[in-house]
Protein backbone atom coordinates (compact mmCIF):
# COMPACT_ATOMS: atom_id res chain seq x y z
CA UNK A 1 0.00 0.00 0.00
CA UNK A 2 2.62 2.10 1.02
CA UNK A 3 4.43 2.05 -2.26
CA UNK A 4 0.98 2.57 -4.20
CA UNK A 5 1.11 6.14 -2.55
CA UNK A 6 4.79 6.60 -4.03
CA UNK A 7 3.53 5.98 -7.73
CA UNK A 8 1.13 8.64 -7.32
CA UNK A 9 3.19 11.93 -7.80
CA UNK A 10 5.26 10.09 -10.63
CA UNK A 11 1.59 9.37 -12.53
CA UNK A 12 1.17 12.79 -11.99
CA UNK A 13 4.29 14.29 -13.21
CA UNK A 14 3.44 11.97 -16.47
CA UNK A 15 0.26 13.10 -16.86
CA UNK A 16 1.63 16.81 -17.16
CA UNK A 17 0.59 17.85 -13.51
CA UNK A 18 -3.22 17.12 -14.11
CA UNK A 19 -5.20 15.60 -10.77
CA UNK A 20 -4.61 12.08 -10.50
CA UNK A 21 -8.13 10.13 -11.25
CA UNK A 22 -9.74 7.53 -9.18
CA UNK A 23 -8.27 5.05 -11.82
CA UNK A 24 -5.00 6.15 -11.69
CA UNK A 25 -5.19 5.59 -7.48
CA UNK A 26 -6.63 2.10 -8.41
CA UNK A 27 -3.99 1.65 -10.74
CA UNK A 28 -1.67 2.06 -8.35
CA UNK A 29 -2.81 0.80 -5.12
CA UNK A 30 -4.54 -2.62 -6.34
CA UNK A 31 -1.34 -4.48 -7.09
CA UNK A 32 -0.10 -3.44 -3.69
CA UNK A 33 -3.08 -4.37 -1.80
CA UNK A 34 -2.92 -8.11 -3.62
CA UNK A 35 0.46 -8.49 -3.11
CA UNK A 36 -0.37 -7.74 0.88
CA UNK A 37 -2.92 -10.16 0.60
CA UNK A 38 -1.11 -12.67 -0.71
CA UNK A 39 1.65 -12.07 1.57
CA UNK A 40 -0.84 -12.63 4.65
CA UNK A 41 -1.97 -15.90 3.18
CA UNK A 42 1.53 -17.13 2.74
CA UNK A 43 1.66 -16.07 6.62
CA UNK A 44 -1.27 -17.95 7.70
CA UNK A 45 -0.31 -21.02 5.93
CA UNK A 46 3.23 -21.45 6.98
CA UNK A 47 1.76 -20.91 10.75
CA UNK A 48 -1.08 -23.42 10.17
CA UNK A 49 1.43 -25.71 8.86
CA UNK A 50 3.79 -25.00 11.88
CA UNK A 51 0.73 -25.85 14.06
CA UNK A 52 -0.24 -29.21 12.37
CA UNK A 53 3.39 -30.38 11.95
CA UNK A 54 4.34 -29.55 15.48
CA UNK A 55 1.02 -30.46 17.63
CA UNK A 56 0.95 -32.07 20.74
CA UNK A 57 -0.50 -35.95 20.49
CA UNK A 58 -2.39 -38.04 22.97
CA UNK A 59 -1.02 -41.35 24.66
CA UNK A 60 -3.04 -44.33 24.33
CA UNK A 61 -0.20 -46.95 24.91
CA UNK A 62 -1.92 -48.15 27.95
CA UNK A 63 -5.13 -49.59 25.54
CA UNK A 64 -2.54 -51.23 23.31
CA UNK A 65 -2.40 -48.68 20.73
CA UNK A 66 0.95 -46.82 19.53
CA UNK A 67 2.25 -43.86 20.71
CA UNK A 68 4.08 -42.25 18.13
CA UNK A 69 6.75 -39.32 18.61
CA UNK A 70 5.38 -35.73 18.59
CA UNK A 71 7.40 -33.20 16.66
CA UNK A 72 6.69 -30.92 19.54
CA UNK A 73 9.02 -33.01 22.47
CA UNK A 74 11.88 -32.54 19.74
CA UNK A 75 12.13 -29.30 20.02
CA UNK A 76 14.07 -27.36 22.49
CA UNK A 77 10.98 -25.95 25.47
CA UNK A 78 13.24 -22.61 25.49
CA UNK A 79 13.05 -21.99 21.54
CA UNK A 80 10.14 -21.23 19.36
CA UNK A 81 10.31 -21.78 15.80
CA UNK A 82 8.79 -18.81 13.92
CA UNK A 83 5.92 -20.16 12.32
CA UNK A 84 4.56 -22.00 15.43
CA UNK A 85 5.26 -18.48 17.34
CA UNK A 86 2.93 -16.80 14.78
CA UNK A 87 0.41 -19.92 15.10
CA UNK A 88 0.37 -19.36 19.27
CA UNK A 89 0.23 -15.82 18.94
CA UNK A 90 -3.14 -15.90 17.08
CA UNK A 91 -4.53 -19.09 18.68
CA UNK A 92 -3.95 -17.78 22.46
CA UNK A 93 -4.87 -13.78 21.05
CA UNK A 94 -8.04 -15.11 19.38
CA UNK A 95 -9.21 -17.49 22.80
CA UNK A 96 -7.92 -14.91 25.20
CA UNK A 97 -9.78 -12.00 23.91
CA UNK A 98 -13.05 -13.98 23.26
CA UNK A 99 -12.66 -15.46 27.36
CA UNK A 100 -12.06 -11.83 28.68
CA UNK A 101 -15.38 -11.09 26.96
CA UNK A 102 -17.10 -13.35 28.21
CA UNK A 103 -15.85 -13.67 32.15
CA UNK A 104 -15.41 -9.58 32.18
CA UNK A 105 -18.36 -8.48 30.59
CA UNK A 106 -21.05 -10.41 30.11
CA UNK A 107 -20.21 -11.87 33.89
CA UNK A 108 -17.58 -10.33 36.29
CA UNK A 109 -14.50 -11.64 37.81
CA UNK A 110 -13.07 -9.61 40.97
CA UNK A 111 -9.07 -10.12 41.94
CA UNK A 112 -9.29 -9.34 45.43
CA UNK A 113 -6.49 -6.78 44.68
CA UNK A 114 -3.90 -7.20 47.72
CA UNK A 115 0.19 -7.41 47.72
CA UNK A 116 -0.07 -11.00 47.11
CA UNK A 117 -2.42 -10.39 43.42
CA UNK A 118 0.17 -7.87 42.86
CA UNK A 119 3.05 -9.71 43.21
CA UNK A 120 1.15 -12.65 40.95
CA UNK A 121 0.94 -9.93 38.66
CA UNK A 122 4.44 -8.88 38.95
CA UNK A 123 5.75 -12.49 38.83
CA UNK A 124 3.84 -13.36 35.60
CA UNK A 125 5.48 -9.91 33.74
CA UNK A 126 8.76 -9.83 35.60
CA UNK A 127 10.40 -12.71 37.35
CA UNK A 128 14.11 -13.84 36.53
CA UNK A 129 14.69 -15.30 33.59
CA UNK A 130 14.77 -19.08 33.70
CA UNK A 131 11.99 -19.11 36.74
CA UNK A 132 9.42 -21.11 35.89
CA UNK A 133 5.94 -20.04 38.00
CA UNK A 134 3.67 -22.85 39.11
CA UNK A 135 -0.13 -21.12 39.83
CA UNK A 136 -2.66 -23.63 41.66
CA UNK A 137 -6.15 -23.50 42.48
CA UNK A 138 -9.08 -25.84 43.06
CA UNK A 139 -11.40 -26.71 39.98
CA UNK A 140 -15.07 -25.34 40.01
CA UNK A 141 -16.05 -25.60 36.22
CA UNK A 142 -14.73 -26.91 33.14
CA UNK A 143 -14.26 -22.77 31.95
CA UNK A 144 -12.34 -22.31 34.75
CA UNK A 145 -9.04 -22.89 32.27
CA UNK A 146 -9.15 -20.33 30.01
CA UNK A 147 -12.56 -18.58 31.14
CA UNK A 148 -11.26 -17.86 34.89
CA UNK A 149 -7.46 -17.51 33.52
CA UNK A 150 -7.91 -15.15 30.85
CA UNK A 151 -9.11 -12.64 33.36
CA UNK A 152 -5.84 -12.69 35.42
CA UNK A 153 -3.33 -12.86 31.88
CA UNK A 154 -2.82 -8.88 31.30
CA UNK A 155 -3.12 -7.32 27.76
CA UNK A 156 0.77 -6.89 26.83
CA UNK A 157 1.15 -10.41 28.19
CA UNK A 158 -1.25 -11.86 25.74
CA UNK A 159 0.79 -10.55 23.08
CA UNK A 160 3.71 -12.46 24.25
CA UNK A 161 2.97 -15.86 24.17
CA UNK A 162 6.22 -17.11 25.71
CA UNK A 163 4.66 -15.58 29.14
CA UNK A 164 1.27 -16.90 28.75
CA UNK A 165 0.32 -19.88 30.93
CA UNK A 166 0.80 -23.35 29.57
CA UNK A 167 -1.57 -26.30 31.13
CA UNK A 168 -2.52 -29.40 30.94
CA UNK A 169 -5.79 -31.42 30.07
CA UNK A 170 -7.35 -34.84 30.27
CA UNK A 171 -6.72 -36.37 26.64
CA UNK A 172 -10.35 -38.02 26.39
CA UNK A 173 -11.70 -34.49 26.06
CA UNK A 174 -9.55 -32.41 24.88
CA UNK A 175 -7.17 -34.12 23.01
CA UNK A 176 -9.57 -36.45 20.26
CA UNK A 177 -8.34 -38.05 17.49
CA UNK A 178 -8.68 -34.59 14.88
CA UNK A 179 -5.50 -33.43 14.20
CA UNK A 180 -7.21 -29.68 13.92
CA UNK A 181 -8.26 -29.96 17.36
CA UNK A 182 -4.84 -30.97 18.59
CA UNK A 183 -3.35 -28.15 16.91
CA UNK A 184 -5.33 -25.69 18.14
CA UNK A 185 -5.11 -27.21 21.57
CA UNK A 186 -1.17 -26.88 21.63
CA UNK A 187 -1.11 -23.33 19.75
CA UNK A 188 -3.30 -22.38 22.71
CA UNK A 189 0.14 -24.18 25.14
CA UNK A 190 -2.23 -26.44 26.39
CA UNK A 191 -0.64 -30.47 26.88
CA UNK A 192 -2.62 -33.74 27.37
CA UNK A 193 -2.48 -36.11 29.80
CA UNK A 194 -3.70 -39.34 30.35
CA UNK A 195 -5.84 -39.06 33.26
CA UNK A 196 -5.49 -41.93 35.85
CA UNK A 197 -2.25 -42.68 34.33
CA UNK A 198 -0.50 -42.04 37.67
CA UNK A 199 2.86 -39.74 38.33
CA UNK A 200 4.58 -40.92 36.33
CA UNK A 201 2.95 -41.48 33.02
CA UNK A 202 5.04 -39.86 30.30
CA UNK A 203 3.10 -37.20 28.87
CA UNK A 204 3.50 -35.32 32.58
CA UNK A 205 7.30 -35.20 31.57
CA UNK A 206 6.20 -33.24 28.71
CA UNK A 207 4.78 -30.80 31.00
CA UNK A 208 7.69 -30.65 32.93
CA UNK A 209 9.88 -29.28 30.27
CA UNK A 210 8.16 -26.19 29.92
CA UNK A 211 8.95 -25.67 33.86
CA UNK A 212 12.44 -26.44 33.14
CA UNK A 213 12.18 -24.03 30.55
CA UNK A 214 11.17 -21.07 32.89
CA UNK A 215 7.71 -20.74 31.87
CA UNK A 216 4.33 -20.10 33.20
CA UNK A 217 2.24 -23.38 34.04
CA UNK A 218 -0.93 -23.81 36.26
CA UNK A 219 -2.45 -26.89 37.36
CA UNK A 220 -5.68 -28.28 39.11
CA UNK A 221 -4.19 -30.39 41.81
CA UNK A 222 -7.71 -31.28 42.66
CA UNK A 223 -7.20 -32.96 38.83
CA UNK A 224 -11.29 -32.93 37.73
CA UNK A 225 -14.14 -30.40 38.29
CA UNK A 226 -15.41 -30.63 42.46
CA UNK A 227 -18.43 -28.18 42.36
CA UNK A 228 -19.50 -29.48 46.44
CA UNK A 229 -17.55 -26.04 47.89
CA UNK A 230 -14.94 -28.23 49.85
CA UNK A 231 -11.35 -28.49 48.21
CA UNK A 232 -11.09 -32.19 46.47
CA UNK A 233 -14.33 -33.34 48.71
CA UNK A 234 -17.46 -34.74 47.30
CA UNK A 235 -19.31 -38.01 46.55
CA UNK A 236 -17.10 -39.08 43.79
CA UNK A 237 -13.86 -38.79 46.43
CA UNK A 238 -12.25 -42.24 46.14
CA UNK A 239 -9.66 -41.75 49.10
CA UNK A 240 -11.23 -42.98 52.42
CA UNK A 241 -11.03 -40.51 55.73
CA UNK A 242 -7.80 -42.93 56.19
CA UNK A 243 -5.98 -42.47 52.65
CA UNK A 244 -7.07 -38.72 53.12
CA UNK A 245 -5.78 -38.44 56.35
CA UNK A 246 -2.09 -40.45 55.07
CA UNK A 247 -2.21 -39.39 51.51
CA UNK A 248 -4.04 -35.76 51.52
CA UNK A 249 -6.94 -34.65 49.26
CA UNK A 250 -4.80 -33.73 46.34
CA UNK A 251 -2.84 -35.22 43.10
CA UNK A 252 0.83 -36.06 44.09
CA UNK A 253 1.48 -34.58 40.66
CA UNK A 254 1.80 -30.86 41.77
CA UNK A 255 4.60 -32.43 44.25
CA UNK A 256 6.55 -34.38 41.44
CA UNK A 257 6.68 -31.29 38.83
CA UNK A 258 7.80 -29.24 41.78
CA UNK A 259 10.61 -31.63 43.36
CA UNK A 260 12.20 -31.86 39.73
CA UNK A 261 11.87 -28.36 37.77
CA UNK A 262 15.28 -27.58 37.12
CA UNK A 263 15.02 -24.16 39.23
CA UNK A 264 13.08 -23.86 41.80
CA UNK A 265 9.84 -22.37 41.03
CA UNK A 266 7.79 -19.85 42.39
CA UNK A 267 4.48 -21.45 43.46
CA UNK A 268 1.44 -19.07 44.15
CA UNK A 269 -1.85 -20.41 44.73
CA UNK A 270 -5.37 -19.04 44.51
CA UNK A 271 -9.24 -19.70 45.37
CA UNK A 272 -12.13 -18.79 43.34
CA UNK A 273 -16.28 -19.16 43.87
CA UNK A 274 -18.75 -18.08 41.63
CA UNK A 275 -17.01 -20.30 38.27
CA UNK A 276 -19.73 -22.63 39.55
CA UNK A 277 -22.81 -20.49 38.36
CA UNK A 278 -21.04 -19.69 35.23
CA UNK A 279 -20.64 -23.17 33.71
CA UNK A 280 -22.79 -25.94 36.31
CA UNK A 281 -23.01 -29.42 36.49
CA UNK A 282 -25.86 -31.73 37.04
CA UNK A 283 -24.21 -33.38 40.21
CA UNK A 284 -27.72 -35.79 40.89
CA UNK A 285 -28.12 -39.29 41.82
CA UNK A 286 -29.59 -41.09 39.36
CA UNK A 287 -30.45 -44.74 37.81
CA UNK A 288 -29.22 -47.11 35.70
CA UNK A 289 -32.00 -49.26 33.38
CA UNK A 290 -30.94 -51.67 35.57
CA UNK A 291 -31.54 -50.11 38.64
CA UNK A 292 -28.06 -49.10 39.66
CA UNK A 293 -27.33 -45.90 40.84
CA UNK A 294 -24.52 -43.56 39.88
CA UNK A 295 -23.75 -39.95 40.44
CA UNK A 296 -24.77 -38.02 37.28
CA UNK A 297 -22.03 -35.08 37.22
CA UNK A 298 -21.95 -33.80 33.53
CA UNK A 299 -22.23 -30.46 32.39
CA UNK A 300 -26.00 -29.39 32.11
CA UNK A 301 -25.20 -27.11 29.16
CA UNK A 302 -21.47 -25.88 27.39
CA UNK A 303 -23.20 -22.78 26.41
CA UNK A 304 -21.99 -20.41 29.64
CA UNK A 305 -24.68 -18.29 31.30
CA UNK A 306 -24.07 -15.00 32.04
CA UNK A 307 -24.37 -11.93 34.67
CA UNK A 308 -22.60 -13.89 37.24
CA UNK A 309 -20.26 -13.00 39.84
CA UNK A 310 -16.54 -14.55 40.48
CA UNK A 311 -14.12 -13.55 43.11
CA UNK A 312 -10.56 -14.94 43.61
CA UNK A 313 -8.40 -14.74 46.59
CA UNK A 314 -4.42 -14.95 45.63
CA UNK A 315 -2.46 -16.64 48.21
CA UNK A 316 1.35 -15.89 49.97
CA UNK A 317 4.01 -17.93 47.85
CA UNK A 318 4.43 -21.49 49.29
CA UNK A 319 7.94 -22.55 50.52
CA UNK A 320 9.15 -25.75 49.21
CA UNK A 321 12.99 -25.31 49.16
CA UNK A 322 13.32 -26.54 52.73
CA UNK A 323 11.51 -30.38 51.76
CA UNK A 324 14.16 -30.30 48.73
CA UNK A 325 17.23 -29.27 50.75
CA UNK A 326 16.40 -32.34 53.93
CA UNK A 327 15.22 -34.85 50.93
CA UNK A 328 18.81 -34.10 49.12
CA UNK A 329 20.46 -34.32 52.25
CA UNK A 330 19.44 -37.76 53.14
CA UNK A 331 18.84 -39.31 49.28
CA UNK A 332 21.17 -37.52 47.35
CA UNK A 333 20.45 -35.22 44.41
CA UNK A 334 16.89 -35.51 42.88
CA UNK A 335 17.20 -36.08 39.00
CA UNK A 336 16.14 -32.48 37.31
CA UNK A 337 13.83 -32.35 34.33
CA UNK A 338 15.95 -30.51 31.44
CA UNK A 339 14.28 -28.68 28.45
CA UNK A 340 16.77 -29.71 25.95
CA UNK A 341 14.35 -31.32 22.84
CA UNK A 342 14.43 -34.94 22.61
CA UNK A 343 15.77 -36.66 19.39
CA UNK A 344 13.63 -39.90 19.33
CA UNK A 345 11.38 -42.28 21.00
CA UNK A 346 14.63 -44.65 22.16
CA UNK A 347 16.08 -41.31 24.01
CA UNK A 348 12.30 -40.60 25.55
CA UNK A 349 12.06 -43.98 26.57
CA UNK A 350 15.48 -43.58 29.22
CA UNK A 351 13.86 -39.87 29.88
CA UNK A 352 11.05 -42.00 31.09
CA UNK A 353 12.68 -44.82 32.74
CA UNK A 354 14.73 -41.62 35.01
CA UNK A 355 10.68 -40.32 35.72
CA UNK A 356 10.03 -42.94 37.61
CA UNK A 357 9.25 -42.36 40.91
CA UNK A 358 10.85 -44.45 43.92
CA UNK A 359 9.16 -44.45 47.51
CA UNK A 360 11.45 -41.99 49.17
CA UNK A 361 10.51 -39.62 46.61
CA UNK A 362 6.54 -40.05 46.47
CA UNK A 363 7.31 -39.19 50.45
CA UNK A 364 8.47 -36.47 49.21
CA UNK A 365 5.92 -35.24 46.80
CA UNK A 366 3.54 -35.82 49.29
CA UNK A 367 4.97 -33.76 51.90
CA UNK A 368 5.03 -30.84 48.76
CA UNK A 369 1.29 -31.42 48.10
CA UNK A 370 0.74 -31.48 51.90
CA UNK A 371 1.96 -27.63 51.56
CA UNK A 372 -0.09 -26.96 48.53
CA UNK A 373 -3.38 -28.43 49.95
CA UNK A 374 -2.61 -26.71 53.29
CA UNK A 375 -2.09 -23.25 51.50
CA UNK A 376 -5.71 -23.60 49.08
CA UNK A 377 -7.51 -24.53 52.08
CA UNK A 378 -6.54 -22.08 54.03
CA UNK A 379 -7.65 -19.33 51.02
CA UNK A 380 -10.65 -21.47 50.89
CA UNK A 381 -11.41 -20.67 55.24
CA UNK A 382 -10.29 -16.81 54.49
CA UNK A 383 -13.06 -16.83 51.16
CA UNK A 384 -15.65 -17.97 53.22
CA UNK A 385 -14.94 -15.74 56.14
CA UNK A 386 -14.52 -13.20 53.85
CA UNK A 387 -18.05 -13.43 52.37
CA UNK A 388 -19.74 -14.26 56.02
CA UNK A 389 -18.07 -11.07 57.20
CA UNK A 390 -19.13 -8.85 53.68
CA UNK A 391 -22.07 -10.74 52.25
CA UNK A 392 -21.24 -10.46 48.38
CA UNK A 393 -25.27 -10.82 46.68
CA UNK A 394 -23.07 -11.41 42.91
CA UNK A 395 -21.00 -14.62 44.40
CA UNK A 396 -23.90 -15.15 46.39
CA UNK A 397 -26.57 -15.78 43.31
CA UNK A 398 -24.16 -17.04 40.80
CA UNK A 399 -24.16 -19.93 43.36
CA UNK A 400 -27.99 -20.26 43.35
CA UNK A 401 -28.05 -19.83 39.56
CA UNK A 402 -26.40 -22.95 39.74
CA UNK A 403 -28.85 -24.93 41.83
CA UNK A 404 -31.64 -22.96 39.30
CA UNK A 405 -29.92 -24.86 36.43
CA UNK A 406 -30.03 -28.09 38.37
CA UNK A 407 -33.49 -28.03 39.27
CA UNK A 408 -34.16 -27.02 35.29
CA UNK A 409 -32.14 -30.27 34.02
CA UNK A 410 -33.99 -32.19 36.04
CA UNK A 411 -37.17 -30.47 35.58
CA UNK A 412 -38.45 -29.87 39.02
Amino acid sequence: VWQGFQVVPSVRERSGGCRVCCSCVRGAMLPALAGGVMGSAMVLSYAAQSAYYYRALPDYSHAGELAPQPKLRELDARRVPLGLSIARSIVVFLTTSLCKLLMNILNKVQWVDDECYRFLQSSIRHRPAGVPLLTVSNHQSSLDDPGLMSSLIPWDVIMTPSRVRWAIATQDIVFPKKPFVQSFMTCGQVLPVHRGGGIDHALLLDFARQMAAGRWVHVFPEARVVQSGRLATDVLTKRSREDLEEKGKLKWGTGKLIAHSKVPPLVIPFYHLGMVGVLPQHNVWRKRDNGESYFHNNVVSWNPTWGNKVKVWVGEPIETQDLLDAYEAEHGALWKVSPEGVASEEEFGRLVERWRSSDEEKELYSAITRRVEEALEGLQRRAKRDLEEEPDLGVKTSCARSVEALKASRGD
